[in-house]
């Protein structure tokens, strides 16, 4: 039987499916899917599958993809972008499907290196203070009893103790290699690569997929490759690819070596690791050298060498940043951003700051590995083994920091794209392809046989030429591609009500009306998205004391990362969460956990951000208009996404309210347009707008809190970022 004969059988109504599957609902557009998925895994190719909410993506990919991977030696690969996903498909899905198809096959989860818990990091991490130290106890317990050692599903007590512990705790994705480290039976990281190389169906996440083209053995070989989450793959190919240098960078290296303390700077290095790994080398190694070769001397004028040479390498550190600094205006919240497209526009004919950190770099790096080997030939027992990779570790990073700022400072590739910036972290170097489609092509889309990639929002006005162009997708690059589209299985005309507000104003007096107008008339939980944090910041203070009687006020940053506002905001009534970037997509607030979105401004990017400045220069070249052929078919697709946390079930009811009049002005609204459900209704009243929103929502009059007047914006508060701005 074919397989998508044997699909069709399984997803029919009165099949093995319905009566076996814990969660089964009969939905044609999710078989529709299926039949596709399972002919493209047949015949071979690349489709683009647009699926709204609701079809029941996973259980349609999943189900053909389990049902090819049971024969031979195929393998299919399942990507997903958030681990919380990928936990999903891996913990509940994925064994309930086997089980209703009665399968047997061996299925693993594969996550990137600092995922997992580092044994070695373990043992050597001490906590700054007493939140931390219970949370390593508890941590030490947990793992002494798990299998994966997968840091995100550690059931910390005190999440934000964890927080803060786990950059110190998990595997270094650069510096910890095999050669490296001396617990290689004990390394959680191991036995995940091990069980992905032994099972049909890998779960992995969207960025160790990107890596893996590049890391010979990082991922099994695969015939099928399927993406969910497929909007967001470019993004994360970007930020797998972007190369940066910082001088915290720097001191984190020469805080390996060194003691971890600069003049002027209180605070104690970790206990674990006092004096840094010179010192520890000295106290442990040199005697060791002069039992094993009768005298020590070389090694310890090396190491007296090394560690005169921290101090220096620190102050050459600060010279060349400071030299590198842009000059230009600063933003007081944004700072500065300038690219730069040589080393003589970096850094001018001075090469010698530059040079001197190079040549620290590359001391460093071959100093360390010599003194790796010498104290490798010792054989001395598993303390000496763990310096040993401690030290061709610290070795790694110092090579790797002089290639990154080496090839930061030529700025010689064409392909890429090269800036500085100055703001809260100091000064850094960035650098990124203006475009992550060969790769895409090379070495990931282009290496399986078949290849799916769904998502809500693929398309712009029914075209995915836009997403495919950024993949590098398409005939004329090697890789032809199918496209689907599918209906929402949801009634979106009944169940949102959508508003444009014309108020006029700032941004932010538009949308602090309007939030606060809808707080007073419905009580129901909204959801503020915007494209800067500073226009958040203006909003939030405008809204803390006319919110005060109503429900709580929670602002990304300042009073938490987005991923635990979301859950104190699903648990909350009355609630105005106000959010950028990361929670314009990927949350998810069904019911009563939200019912209000407001949109304060068309997610355009900006478009003297370099990358995309980068990418408009290049399509100038093509003779193509960067605003219509990229910047509109960008921000649809972010608006979509974001428009996309309204209806999540199909008996929620939601409204969405958008405070930028272009929705309905601009010459390009139409593509905006097509991509809502209802036409909107146009305002410039604050109060009509959330009298219409509580009707629709059913709110009973008078039922809502009182609000306060909003309150004057804060006097001397800094005006917008210069930057330019699309019309």
């Amino acid at each position: 039987m074919s397989l998508v004969r044997e699909v069709e059988t399984l997803l029919a109504p009165g099949g093995r499916l319905s009566q076996r599957w814990p969660r089964y609902e009969e939905r044609t557009v999710q078989r529709e899917l299926a039949l596709d998925i399972a002919r493209v895994v047949e015949q071979g190719g690349v489709l683009l599958a647009e699926a709204p909410t609701g079809v029941g993506k996973s259980l349609a990919y999943l189900l053909p993809a389990v049902l090819h991977a049971r024969g031979g030696e195929r393998r299919v690969v399942v990507a997903t972008c958030t681990r919380s996903l990928q936990d999903q498909l891996f913990e509940r899905d994925l064994p309930a499907l086997l089980e209703a198809v009665d399968l047997r096959l061996p299925c693993a989860r594969l996550k990137g290196k600092q995922n997992y818990l580092c044994p070695r990091a373990l043992q050597q991490t001490d906590g700054r203070g007493a939140e931390e130290d219970e949370t390593l106890d508890e941590l030490r317990r947990w793992a002494a009893a798990d299998e994966e050692g997968d840091l995100d599903r550690f059931p910390a007590s005190d999440p934000e103790a964890m927080r803060r512990l786990r950059g110190r705790l998990g595997a270094d994705p650069h510096a910890c290699t095999m050669l490296t480290c001396r617990k290689g039976r004990e390394c959680y990281w191991v036995r995940a690569r091990r069980a992905a190389a032994q099972a049909r169906v890998v779960i992995v996440n969207h960025a160790l997929l990107a890596i893996s083209g590049e890391v010979e053995g990082l991922l099994p070989d695969f015939d099928v490759l399927v993406v969910d989450e497929a909007h967001r793959l470019e993004g994360v190919l970007l930020g797998q690819l972007e190369v940066a240098v910082s001088r915290n960078r720097v001191e984190e290296v020469l805080r390996l070596v060194g003691t971890g303390r600069r003049r002027g700077n209180r605070a104690a290095a970790p206990r674990g690791n006092p004096a840094g790994l010179l010192a520890r080398v000295r106290g442990f190694a040199l005697p060791l050298f002069t039992a094993g070769k009768g005298s020590a001397s070389a090694e310890r004028e090396e190491l007296d060498a090394l560690a005169a040479r921290v101090a220096h390498a620190r102050g050459d550190a600060d010279r060349f940043f400071e030299a590198i600094e842009p000059r230009g205006e600063r933003h007081e919240v944004y700072g500065a951003r300038e690219r730069y497209r040589s080393a003589l526009e970096l850094i001018g004919r001075d090469l010698a700051p530059l040079e001197a950190i190079l040549s620290h770099c590359n001391r460093f790096a071959r100093s360390l590995h010599l003194l790796a080997e010498d104290l490798d030939s010792l054989r001395a027992g598993e303390t000496a083994d763990d310096l040993v990779g401690e030290l061709e570790q610290a070795g790694g990073r110092f090579a790797q920091l002089g290639a990154d700022l080496g090839h930061l400072a030529e700025a010689t590739h064409r392909d890429w794209v090269y800036w500085r910036s100055a703001g809260g972290r100091g000064v850094e170097l960035h650098g990124a392809p203006v475009s992550v489609g060969d790769h895409a092509r090379r070495l990931v889309i282009g290496r399986a046989r078949s290849a799916f990639l769904t998502s809500a929002t693929l398309s712009t006005g029914g075209d995915f030429g836009f997403l495919a162009e950024r993949l590098g997708l398409g005939e004329s690059r090697g890789l032809p591609y199918e496209t689907a589209s599918y209906p929402s299985p949801f009634p979106l005309a009944r169940q949102m009500k959508v508003f444009v507000y014309e108020g006029g104003g700032s941004e932010a007096e538009a949308v602090s009306e309007v939030v606060a107008a809808l707080a007073l008339a419905t009580g129901r939980n909204q959801l503020v998205l915007f494209t800067a944090h500073e226009r958040l910041r203006r909003v939030r203070e405008r809204l803390l004391s006319s919110l005060e009687a109503s429900g709580p006020l929670l602002a990304q940053e300042w009073d938490g990362p987005a991923s635990l506002l979301a859950e104190r905001f699903r648990l909350e009534r009355g609630a105005v969460l106000l959010g950028v970037q990361s929670l314009w997509e990927g949350v998810d607030f069904p019911g009563e956990a939200l019912e209000i979105l407001v949109v304060a401004k068309l997610p355009f990017s900006v478009p003297d951000e370099p990358l995309v400045e980068a990418r408009g220069d290049r399509l100038r070249e093509q003779g193509l208009d960067p605003f219509q052929h990229d910047a509109v078919p960008e921000a649809v697709l972010r608006f979509r996404q974001g428009v996309g946390r309204l209806i999540r079930r199909s008996d929620d009811r939601g409204v969405l309210v958008v405070c930028d009049p272009r929705l309905v002005t601009a010459s390009y609204r139409r593509a905006f347009l097509e991509s809502l459900p209802v036409a909107p209704e146009r305002t410039r009243d604050a109060r009509a707008l959330a009298a219409g929103a509580a009707r629709f929502l059913g709110v009973p009059a008078g039922a809502a809190e009182t609000v306060a007047p909003l309150s004057p914006p804060t006097p001397g508060a800094p005006a917008d970022p210069g930057s330019v701005e699309w019309p």
